[in-house]
């Protein structure tokens, strides 16, 4: 199995662009390991702590705007534009002995209460899949990555690392775990697939505008789909199906996510509009993704079970696996 490593020539820190030259193209339909790196040389942590690529990358990699390290990109042979590129994610783990959390002045939820830049260092337990936080806190690790996306339409150029769009990026969806599918709408030949943003633990919003940042591993499992057209990504499990929106305005992206629901419910389960609706209202848990990136994130969890009894389930869940999520 091919294996991408995180170094100053494999990423790209801050920013996503069509025009970045792929790393490898693999086949439609083959698995990846790939590594991610969160960390700065100034980390005060034990030397043996602090991954070794991490001087380079600060020293040597492409910088854009943002402050994310991402991997990639990986182009898919025969991918092509419009259509869909579907993303198991088989594994995920840490590969940092430690994770940071930062609260910066005028950033996140209360930034107006935060007049200075506290980086907290938060050592990780690999084996045992425990944060230990201040002051005495364990707390179970689930890890999974900040940002999955493909590159952007070529036209719109860089794009800085923070805002999550509809390629994808900075999703920050705690719930896309190992034995979760994501579906990402293509923009440009081979699809450009990278992934960075480690978090060991994070909760739902974000609020102080990071989580515990840090290296990980992945496994996936990367397939064209030409059955499908969509304009948003979504996610299906062995048990839900979720939706995400994104907009400036929260209300907004409520209604996005919500609106995409109601349109898979339409197209895939053939509910009317007024029952998938009512369906949502009734079952639907809207979920605040992220609150601090100017772009704010929301995600619309569904359970599958209840719509068994009304057709066969749609093909994009073929193939797909329960899997016990561990925490590290």
């Amino acid at each position: 199995m091919k294996h991408i490593k995180a170094s100053w020539e494999t990423v790209h820190f801050g920013f996503w662009d069509a025009t970045l030259r792929p790393l490898i193209e693999i086949d439609d339909g083959e698995e990846i390991i790939i590594d991610t790196v969160s960390a700065s040389p100034t980390d005060d942590v034990p030397a043996e702590w602090l991954p070794s690529e991490i001087h380079d990358i600060f020293s040597r990699a492409v910088r854009g705007t943002g402050p994310h390290i991402l991997t990639g990109p990986v182009a898919i042979r025969g991918a092509k534009p419009r259509d869909v590129l579907q993303v198991d994610i088989r594994d995920i783990r840490l590969r940092q002995r430690y994770g940071w959390n930062l609260v910066m002045p005028l950033k996140g939820m209360f930034g107006e209460e935060s007049p200075i830049w506290k980086n907290t260092i938060i050592p990780l337990d690999i084996d045992k899949g425990i944060a230990r936080l201040p002051p005495g806190i364990d707390l179970p690790t689930r890890p999974f990555f900040g940002q999955m996306g493909v590159a952007p339409p070529l036209e719109w150029g860089r794009l800085d690392s923070r805002p999550p769009n509809r390629f994808g990026g900075n999703l920050d969806n705690k719930e896309l775990l190992p034995g979760t599918r994501l579906f990402l709408p293509i923009s440009v030949e081979g699809a450009l697939f990278s992934v960075g943003d480690g978090h060991a633990a994070q909760g739902d919003g974000e609020i102080n505008q990071t989580a515990i940042e840090t290296g990980l591993q992945g496994r996936f499992r990367l397939s064209v789909r030409r059955d499908l057209t969509i304009d948003l990504p979504f996610a299906v499990t062995a048990d839900h199906i979720m939706t995400m929106g994104f907009d400036e305005d929260l209300n907004q992206a409520s209604r996005v996510a919500a609106r995409h629901m109601i349109r898979l419910l339409e197209t895939h389960y053939g509910l009317s509009f007024h029952d998938a609706y009512r369906l949502c209202s009734l079952a639907a848990d809207l979920r605040v993704t992220q609150f601090v990136n100017g772009t704010r994130g929301i995600h619309v969890v569904l359970e599958t079970a209840l719509l068994e009894s009304l057709c066969a389930r749609p093909k994009f869940f073929d193939g797909i696996e329960k899997v016990q999520v561990v925490g590290n």
